[in-house]
């Protein structure tokens, strides 16, 4: 579908719906249209991806016991992996997908893009649709998932060192060999394409950013009308929670079974949690450059309004008042007028440079520390934290 300006028709870009992928799924009728049928993939996933790693597991009499240093039902990593993170990425498409489109749409609709610049901004959609739909992107993030995660675990040994149920020694057990063949490329696979949807919505906004925007520096969001970029960033909370539980899962593993501490990783937790905000926060720094040269013309143009009237109010209240001798002070638009002025130049004065919003920070800080938490437990006995928190609460 085309977009019409003559008649305001917007065309509807999802770059969630629009991969190859999802394409696929719904020519082959697997497509998750519908909240049973998303549940009904996360359940496929499960029996896909964990159900087979426990069956193996308990084949070979590595999922619970001493027969290895570590059995499948010990195991945080795998489970988090597979039990949450992978329902998280894909429930997450609902959320980010309506984000993305309810974004591109206020794009055009509040005329933030003058009809000047549509051309440009039709580009920038399609292009960034078509790289989205591209068999290609998707066909190599399918190729790099599966060649991940064979040249890490079978080149590079990242599963060596001791026992586990997934490697004896040098020797792969059977559910090693369904991790590594089926179960991690999945999960690399929804990563990864979660990672190319959002390098393409960033290089869209970078191309608006270049557009001659017609941004108000006295709106209320103190992003001169850009701040629904801000705020929209919440809905990579879903995730940024998952690659958080990957992250705590992997830390989690460490502790309980290589010697670490959560003393010896606090610094990368710390590093993790930074880095993520700032990745996410990444694509608006582009319009920095547009909101200083709009602050700067609005502190001017301001300040010449401002500065007109002030000498007109002070040409007619202060240096002439048998002039105004016959009129009440008290509730005169001229003060009123003075006051709004100074309020409008005072906002301008505190515009952000990125469309940045605190609640949003917010929510995406909560969804990177939330599964880190659990690691306090490794430190400190979950006995004992329950105990000072019904403390806290008495």
């Amino acid at each position: 579908m085309t977009a019409d300006h003559a008649e305001g028709t917007i065309e509807t870009i999802d770059l969630v719906r629009d991969g190859a992928s999802y394409q696929l799924a719904e020519r082959l009728g697997l497509a998750a249209t519908t909240l049973p049928r998303r549940l009904l993939k996360v359940a496929a996933l499960f029996f896909v991806t964990w159900v087979p790693l426990l069956l193996l597991s308990l084949s070979s009499d590595y999922a619970v016991g001493i027969e290895v240093q570590v059995p499948f039902l010990a195991d945080p990593e795998v489970h988090a992996r597979f039990l949450i993170v992978l329902p998280l990425l894909e429930l997450a498409e609902v959320v980010v997908g309506i984000s993305l489109i309810a974004q591109m749409n206020h794009l055009r609709e509040m005329r933030i893009v003058p009809e000047r610049e549509m051309a440009r901004l039709d580009a920038a959609r399609s292009d960034a649709r078509a790289l989205r739909s591209s068999a290609w992107a998707e066909g190599l993030i399918l190729v790099f998932s599966y060649g991940m995660s064979v040249v890490l675990r079978l080149w590079m040994g990242f599963s060596e060192g001791g026992s586990s149920w997934e490697r004896v020694g040098d020797v792969i057990t059977p559910a090693g060999w369904w991790l590594m063949l089926v179960s991690l490329p999945i999960l690399y696979f929804f990563l990864l394409r979660w990672v190319w949807i959002f390098l393409v919505w960033a290089r869209f906004l970078y191309r608006v950013s270049r557009l001659d925007l017609e941004l108000t520096p006295t709106h209320p969001d103190r992003a001169a009308g850009l701040g629904f970029l801000g705020w929209s960033l919440a809905g990579f909370a879903t995730i940024l929670m998952a690659v958080s539980t990957v992250f705590s899962a992997a830390f989690a593993q460490q502790i309980l079974h290589h010697g670490q501490s959560l003393n010896s990783l606090k610094y990368h937790v710390i590093a993790f949690v930074v880095v993520a905000l700032l990745v996410l926060h990444s694509p608006l720094f582009a319009f920095s450059g547009r909101l200083a040269r709009c602050r700067f013309k609005g502190l001017l143009e301001f300040g010449t309004l401002a500065w007109r009237h002030d000498r007109a109010f002070d040409a007619r209240w202060l240096r002439n008042p048998t002039a105004a001798a016959g009129e009440q002070i008290l509730g005169s638009p001229d003060i009123k007028s003075l006051a709004a002025i100074g309020t409008c130049y005072e906002h301008i004065d505190r515009m952000r440079l990125v469309p940045f919003d605190r609640k949003a920070f917010a929510v995406l800080f909560l969804a990177a520390g939330v599964p880190m938490l659990p690691l306090v437990g490794t430190a400190v006995p979950l006995k004992e934290i329950f105990v000072k928190l019904g403390e806290l609460l008495i």
